[in-house]
């Protein structure tokens, strides 16, 4: 015990020691001249653990050499400079239409001074970088957008510039503004200058009605789709595309000119699309849900507008196009999802919600003929009973939400049309497909029913039953009451049998109400309106088919009592 209470206290001496080197590193004091240097750690035997004091865990130890903290930015005067930005744009603003109100400037001269006063902003901006580099970026984001506008006024109010120039002076300026990003590299600036840029022809009406407009904007998105990869922003890529998309197709509402929108909008699409896409090639940072998420009503927005303006152009071709829309998105996904394998990207759900949409309404009910759409029903159900992923995947209640509630919605739209079209009366067609959907049905159940449950399951076989009991009813209904019964009996007695041989006593109970209805209706209506000889035979039918369920039923409620008990807890057999 001696030597062990020994190493003990070396070891806190030790401890103690080197503790209070760091402190004095850290607060750099000198060290004694004749200070010798602490001596080498005593070692100690592995199999030995030190307890450690109250003491010792509640003192926390001293802090390594580190830097000092950082000091968050004081942001409290940026609502200050925001106004004042907007009090620039309007100055410039009323500089440009001044000509409109008065007359003692000419167009050329309001030109050049909303010129200058627009690169003065951008100079004043770089002037006080040295004080403040956040608060000063408003000035030439500022600049940006009068320089924008004076383009704007010099093409759509004076005249003095055709559409090339004007397009050439748009793309110089958007040139400037991505060089101008990477001499500030503050967030607010492109944030302001993207809001700005987007907004200002319209609210301003300089010339919004015009196809200028559209350019403009196209521009302004290449523009702002590079800056928010060198930003690693992606509020950046969601404000410039919300405004580019929705401007420009409600734009395209006024104009009249359907081709140019929609043609536009799909540049935007592009642009957009392979700005997502590169910046997470680019930044190594994948969208996330949340992120992706707040895409989609721009993507349903866009799907809307893009479908609208096609149709309107050539009926055909807007459901192909929206599918190679949404072709695209998923290729773009999927190219994302090669740069990380092993995990799953949070945008996901996000492109499979657009794709499931998409291919209801283009697809569904736009290209599959009204003929075809209920053999979807058959399709749907062979392809869940051979899928290798069950139907309680924990799968479909994450990302494949959204596409499993659509097949369910077409089979229920189409099951429903079978059902009302039995009850309409006899068509060779749809007796096929109802019976070709109730085959599926009863595959599915065959392959599915265990990993569903009792519970789970129930619903196809009433479904089934249900289809069975009409198709029959429509298929025999010309040979009369009683073969109609006949059909509806033997069909019970299948499924009873079918129940017997995979001991499932759920589906027997089910068959019941096939049967109890069948027997109720050949002992009350057909063997009392049919001759004696044919009531004769109804009711040795009727009672055989009876006695043999019975039989069978009692022999499936026999099972659970005849099920060996579990051996019990230490119990070796």
């Amino acid at each position: 015990m001696g030597l062990e209470e020994n190493l003990r206290s070396e070891a806190r001496l030790n401890a103690i020691e080197k503790r209070l080197a760091r402190m004095e590193e850290w607060l750099h004091l000198p060290r004694e001249a004749g200070a010798p240097p602490p001596p080498p750690p005593v070692p100690v035997a592995p199999q030995y653990h030190a307890p450690v004091s109250a003491r010792a865990v509640s003192e926390p130890s001293a802090p390594a050499a580190a830097a000092p903290p950082r000091v968050p930015k004081d942001r409290s005067g940026n609502w200050l400079g925001i106004v004042g930005v907007i009090c620039f744009v309007l100055a410039a603003a009323f500089i440009i239409k001044l000509s409109i109100d008065s007359g003692w400037l000419t167009p050329e001269r309001q030109i050049g001074l909303a010129v200058l006063f627009g690169l003065g902003l951008i100079t004043a901006g770089f002037a006080l970088a040295g004080e403040d580099r956040e608060y000063s970026s408003l000035l030439p984001g500022a600049g940006i957008i009068v320089l924008y506008l004076t383009v704007f006024a010099a093409h759509r109010l004076y005249g003095l510039l055709n559409f090339e120039s004007a397009i050439s002076m748009t793309s110089l300026v958007s040139g400037l503004c991505v060089w101008l990003y990477t001499r500030i590299r503050e967030d607010i600036y492109p944030v302001t200058a993207a809001v700005g840029s987007y907004c200002a022809p319209l609210i301003l009406s300089l010339g919004a009605e015009t196809t200028f407009t559209v350019y403009y904007f196209l521009l302004c998105s290449v523009s702002f789709s590079v800056i928010s990869i060198w930003l690693e922003s992606r509020t950046l890529t969601l404000v410039s595309a919300y405004l580019a998309i929705m401007m420009t197709g409600f734009l395209g509402l006024a104009l009249g000119r359907d081709s140019l929108i929609a043609g536009m909008l799909s540049l935007h699409f592009l642009i957009f699309s392979a700005g997502t896409y590169l910046y997470t090639r680019q930044n190594r940072k994948p969208l996330t849900e949340r992120e992706s998420w707040l895409f989609l009503p721009l993507l349903m927005f866009f799907y809307a507008m893009e479908y609208y303006f096609i149709d309107r152009i050539h009926p055909g071709l807007a459901p192909w196009l929206s599918l190679g829309f949404a072709a695209l998105l998923l290729g773009v996904y999927l190219a994302a999802k090669k740069m990380y394998p092993e995990e799953s990207l949070g945008s996901q759900p996000m492109v499979l919600a657009f794709v499931t949409v998409v291919c209801f309404h283009s697809f569904y009910l736009e290209l599959l003929p009204a003929d075809a759409r209920p053999w979807l029903f058959v399709v749907i159900a062979v392809g869940m009973a051979v899928a290798g992923t069950g139907l309680a995947d924990p799968k479909t209640n994450g990302p494949f939400r959204i596409p499993a509630l659509a097949l369910f919605v077409v089979m229920l739209l189409e099951y429903l049309s079978m059902v009302s079209h039995l009850l309409a009366g006899y068509d060779l067609q749809w007796l096929v497909v109802s019976f070709s959907a109730l085959g599926s049905l009863w595959l599915l159940i065959d392959l599915k029913s265990s990993e569903l449950g009792a519970q789970k399951y129930g619903p196809l076989l009433g479904a089934a039953h249900l289809l069975a009991v009409l198709g029959l009813y429509r298929l025999t209904k010309d040979a009369g009451s009683l073969q109609v019964s006949a059909s509806w009996l033997i069909y019970a007695v299948a499924v009873i049998a079918f129940a017997f041989s995979r001991r499932d006593e759920v589906m027997a109970k089910s068959a019941m109400f096939v049967l109890g209805f069948a027997a109720g209706k050949a002992l009350l209506y057909d063997a009392a309106s049919a001759p004696t000889v044919v009531r004769i035979f109804c009711l040795l039918l009727t009672g055989a088919a009876l006695y043999g369920s019975g039989f069978l039923i009692r022999r499936i409620s026999g099972w659970k009592s005849e099920a060996p008990e579990p051996p019990a807890a230490g119990k070796i057999s």
